[in-house]
């Protein structure tokens, strides 16, 4: 059965055990930027077949231009290094995080001087979340990046649309649930036809070498994950690893890679066997997937075939007439 690269319970562990806090990598982001991820219309709602609708903010469609030559090339540079983190290989991310340090503008060189320095030591606490929210939010302001705001509860994806555009993408995961949540989206190869739920029936190895890592984000209850990703065309899959069960003190109770189970703990199967796990096409479009305005659409639909109605009675009428 597929599972997260390297085990995702195992990275998670070492981040508890190295920071002893309740957030991962970009967390704190939140608190920095809730306009932009706290779940507040209504109308924007997609449903996961459990019932449950869950509200979720539009974000940017990606259509702004960076806001100078300077920020492109910031902008490029860290998209690229959180492309070279998702492949865990160090032979890539020391030049990719050297770059980032080399193009940040002056206002945020001090943040991404910090965010490597912390990334290369292994400090996952306030050290990397700190400066990481500032670059975040440097991104938003000036790369023109899409946004996609998507929730994780117990156990859903809520604001996640079955077709997302293509290009560089600031996604979000607010944990509104009671567990902690993650999101791992992987590209499924081009020559691949089998379905998501086909690729997590396979062994491990060779499921994987049919998807592409694209982003991982994390999150404990109340907190909000970030990755940013480039999405190219293509067939995608987001699944949640972490097991049934796995709320924050059984977390904080997990001391690092290989530690057993606290005593008197029962975890469940995997959350992406309950629900947490969502096939989406990205295509080449220039706008992702807004739930508001199929909405819209649908009524304006609806409007124009009552109006139609309407004059074929009239018409009608009149003949008689």
């Amino acid at each position: 059965m597929i599972k997260a690269k390297n085990n995702p319970m195992t990275r998670i562990l070492i981040v508890v055990a190295a920071a002893s806090c309740l957030t991962l990598s970009m967390a704190s982001a939140a608190s920095a930027s809730t306009d932009t991820t706290e779940p507040t219309d209504p109308e924007a709602t997609h449903d996961m077949g459990d019932d449950t609708e869950t509200s979720v903010a539009p974000g940017a469609d990606g259509s702004a231009e960076p806001s100078s030559p300077e920020a492109a090339a910031f902008c490029e540079a860290e998209l690229a290094a959180e492309a070279a983190a998702n492949t865990e290989d160090p032979a890539l991310m020391g030049p990719a995080f050297e770059a980032v340090v080399a193009a940040a503008p002056e206002e945020i060189s001090a943040a991404a001087e910090s965010l490597v320095a912390a990334a290369e030591s292994g400090d996952f606490g306030p050290a990397f979340e700190e400066p990481y929210a500032a670059v975040l939010d440097y991104m938003r302001a000036n790369c023109g990046y899409a946004e996609l705001n998507i929730t994780a509860s117990e156990y859903t994806f809520g604001g996640l649309p079955p077709d997302v555009a293509a290009g560089p993408t600031i996604v979000s995961m607010a944990n509104i649930g009671e567990e902690v949540h993650e999101i791992v989206i992987f590209r499924i190869n081009d020559d691949v036809t089998l379905t998501a739920e086909e690729l997590m029936a396979l062994p491990e190895e060779e499921a994987f070498s049919m998807v592409t890592p694209a982003g991982f984000s994390f999150a404990f209850p109340g907190a909000t994950g970030y990755t940013v990703t480039d999405f190219t065309p293509g067939r995608y899959v987001a699944a949640c690893f972490l097991p049934e069960g796995a709320l924050p003190e059984v977390m904080e109770q997990m001391e690092g890679p290989g530690s057993s189970t606290p005593p008197g703990v029962e975890l469940g199967p995997p959350h992406f066997t309950l629900g947490m796990l969502h096939e989406f096409t990205v295509g080449d479009g220039t706008t992702t997937t807004d739930t508001t305005m199929e909405m819209d659409m649908t009524g304006s639909t609806e409007a124009m075939d009552d109006m139609s109605a309407t004059t074929e009675v009239g018409s009608e009428t009149t003949a008689a007439g």
